[in-house]
């Protein structure tokens, strides 16, 4: 994942009540939506996962510097 300054990987209980994975990139004012886990430790467990580095990453390469 490589992350630049400023930009960042949330967690955050959505209204659904399931719990989202937030990218924030600069450039953009709303936060890309990657992914929805039933619970928050889901959430949390899989932010450490080689499939969620390269999900990031993926996004990274699409949006970054294109805002």
């Amino acid at each position: 994942m490589n992350l630049e300054q400023g930009e960042e990987l949330k967690i955050a209980k959505k209204p659904n009540g399931k719990w989202g994975i937030f990218l924030h990139l600069n450039g953009y004012a709303e936060p890309f939506d990657i992914r929805e886990l039933k619970t928050e430790e889901m959430a949390e467990g899989w932010v450490d996962t080689t499939e969620c580095n390269n999900l990031v990453d993926q996004f990274i390469t699409k949006y970054r510097g294109k805002a």
